[in-house]
């Protein structure tokens, strides 16, 4: 923890930012830090499955009553996940910092990176990076063409044929996912205990997409929120997330947290829990589908 405040005393200090000629990229470079302390806590620690989440919890806590805010869970979280897409394993302070110079591009600020390592293409994210350095892309403007796929458009763009085939494709996956959420609706609908929930008011980001379908599961007393895409390493880390923030907003008379269901484009269900719940028992998980079957 004496290492982590050391780190943190240059997002604190006026004199320590007064200090580096570069002061955007130094806190790219102490987020980075917190996620590997992180990282390698976590690795020495208990082998328990919550001892993740506890730490970065604790953590949380500890620094905002030291340092105020900017330091909430989910931020932590994301200082590791910046570790695990760009890790240097073993490195201390003064060996990874010229690694990291030489890997990253300085240009850029953190909300930046915060966008980038939500992409699981290594090649496509590299891609975003270089060039947004390279003609000076505001966040805004970075989110705008990632969600525009610009980056298979530039790639497609000598090949028409190529380009073409790829829309065509686009087209036929968004047809296929609407006509697999409307069966996925009928199949659930048709079995006891849920009932669609029209609308529900949550904020959504790039990272942690809006579920595709929102139930209520009067015979678990939940709230089931269903995505339908492949599962990823980032998608299972911000998921849980994401219940955990609709957790807070829910009703008061719902006492239990919310469950997420994963349906894979080869229709497997995966179940996602807010870390910090009682999981689902055996009777409970009978409730809800392993698969949806067309």
């Amino acid at each position: 923890m004496i290492e982590l405040h050391a780190y943190l005393k240059q997002l604190v200090s006026p004199e320590e930012l007064a200090a580096v000629s570069n002061p955007s990229f130094a806190r790219v470079e102490a987020y980075w830090h917190i996620g590997r302390i992180i990282v390698e806590t976590e690795q020495q620690g208990e082998q328990r499955a919550d001892y993740g989440t506890q730490l970065i919890e604790n953590l949380s806590e500890e620094l905002t009553t030291t340092f105020g805010k900017g330091y909430k869970s989910t931020n932590l979280w994301w200082f590791r996940q910046f570790y695990v897409e760009y890790p240097i394993p073993h490195a201390s302070r003064e060996s990874s910092d010229f690694e990291l110079k030489d890997r990253l591009r300085t240009e850029l600020t953190w909300t930046h990176y915060r966008l980038l390592i939500a992409i699981d293409n290594k090649q496509e994210r590299a891609f975003y990076m270089n060039a947004a350095a390279d003609e000076g892309w505001s966040y805004r403007t970075l989110q705008k063409l990632v969600r525009s796929n610009y980056y298979y458009q530039v790639g497609l763009e000598e090949n028409q044929f190529r380009k073409e085939t790829l829309k065509k494709k686009a087209l036929n996956e968004a047809d296929h996912i609407r006509s697999k959420i409307g069966k996925t609706k009928q199949i659930l609908l048709g079995q006891p205990g849920w009932a669609l929930i029209n609308k529900l008011s949550l904020p959504y980001t790039f990272e942690t997409p809006k579920p595709e379908l929102i139930f209520f599961h009067y015979l678990l007393q939940r709230i089931v929120c269903v995505w339908f895409r492949d599962s990823s390493p980032n998608l299972l880390a911000f998921l849980p997330k994401q219940l955990e923030n609709l957790q807070q907003q829910q009703p008061k008379q719902l006492t239990m947290a919310p469950v997420g269901l994963l349906v894979s484009n080869k229709n497997e269900v995966q179940t996602i829990q807010v870390a910090e719940s009682k999981m689902l028992n055996a009777e409970e998980r009978s409730l809800l589908p392993k698969k949806i079957e067309e």
